[in-house]
């Protein structure tokens, strides 16, 4: 599958504006045509023009006021000429591409398509899209394609569930091709990476658990060993049991299913009647519960709270309002979007790790255990 993404339209519009500025010769805090007629002039939308405007906005050559227009700042005209002259580098060059390599197509990877193509795209980058079915052979495949194409610059790599480092991305490494991970890090050979940080909001998390009375924490996920967001999320449930001197039991802890489909729900639950709340590794499996609760009558928060990680959109259309970790997919695209850019300008920089925080959402179906016993106190 293979899917471009363009802001053509938009960088056209916006080069046009600046050139007229220049022949123009706009003064400081003088008015530029409205949205409409700048839509007119160049023969594109409304919204093209106004994304263009945005975009001069942003890069500070103009400003806008609501209701009233856009004006030109007050700025050496030095500047348009050298953003004019870099626009005609890159037209001279050809259109420059980054691949984007998913496992599959779902609601945060559509997301992931969104930022980055919204990213790449003010700076004159199109997006090719493809997708490997989470399948190691079929991600190498797509790599050596990739390799192999000239107008590609470089990789965005969201890879499967295998933390395994094929050949492809070895010799990428010996090539020094830019190419950054996403979400994942392999352990054998260093990648620069981007991922979010799921140690802390998996800690921070089962301690908010903790600090609204609950002691008997489950911890559900698929297999840990697999993936290293999942480790890190495992790891974070049990640092901060560990930390608080709660006990965990063989039984409290599901990981070894590779499938969220190969985990029995109901049984876990039948097992663990003790349990007050159950983490989550992802939002999926904390719906696949509510579902098992709901079947054995189990109502939630009230008789047990549950917690996900991830915030993702499939949450709009379910039942549970569930508390969550949510990952912001903007700045992670960003950082992504930068070290790719920079490995494309220079070639030998070194290899970066960065983590992106995850943010605590908290909706209903955590239960304040502190307050039933309140209750219970009051004659």
């Amino acid at each position: 599958m293979q899917v471009k993404i363009s802001d053509t339209k938009t960088d056209r519009v916006k080069r046009e504006l600046l050139k007229m500025l220049i022949e123009k010769k706009y003064s400081p805090h003088e008015m530029l045509p409205s949205e409409g007629m700048i839509a007119e002039l160049f023969g594109v939308s409304r919204m093209t023009s106004k994304l263009a405007l945005n975009a001069l906005a942003e890069e500070g050559i103009i400003y806008r006021v609501p209701r009233k227009g856009s004006f030109l700042k007050d700025i050496d005209m030095t500047i348009i000429n050298s953003l004019l002259g870099e626009s005609a580098v890159k037209e001279e060059g050809g259109m420059q591409f980054i691949a984007l390599v998913l496992p599959g197509i779902d609601l945060y990877t559509g997301q992931i398509i969104t930022e980055l193509s919204q990213v790449a795209g003010k700076d004159g980058y199109e997006i090719i899209i493809k997708v490997s079915e989470g399948i190691p052979e079929r991600e190498e495949k797509i790599l050596q394609e990739i390799a192999a194409i000239p107008d590609i610059k470089g990789v965005v790599f969201f890879p499967g569930d295998k933390n395994v480092c094929g050949n492809e991305l070895l010799y990428y490494k010996l090539r020094g091709y830019p190419i950054v991970m996403v979400d994942r890090v392999y352990k054998e050979i260093e990648f620069d990476s981007v991922y979010h940080d799921h140690y802390q909001g998996a800690r921070k998390m089962v301690n908010h658990l903790i600090s609204k009375g609950h002691k008997k924490i489950g911890f559900i996920s698929c297999d840990v060993l697999e993936v290293s967001s999942r480790n890190e999320r495992y790891k974070g449930y049990v640092d901060a049991m560990s930390e608080n001197k709660l006990n965990i039991e063989n039984d409290y802890v599901m990981t070894k299913n590779s499938r969220a489909a190969d985990i029995n729900f109901v049984d876990y639950l039948k097992k663990n009647t003790e349990l007050t709340a159950v983490f989550c590794g992802d939002d999926y499996l904390a719906i696949r519960l509510y579902s098992a609760a709901k079947e054995l009558g189990i109502t939630i928060p009230d008789r047990l709270s549950v917690a996900g990680f991830t915030d993702n959109a499939i949450l709009e259309y379910s039942e549970i309002e569930l508390t969550t970790m949510r990952q912001p997919v903007r700045p992670l695209m960003e950082e992504a979007f930068n070290i790719i850019t920079e490995k494309i300008r220079m070639s030998g920089e070194p290899v970066k790790h960065i983590k992106i925080p995850t943010e605590l959402i908290e909706r209903k179906s955590v239960r304040d255990l502190r307050e039933r016993k309140t209750d219970e106190k009051r004659p």
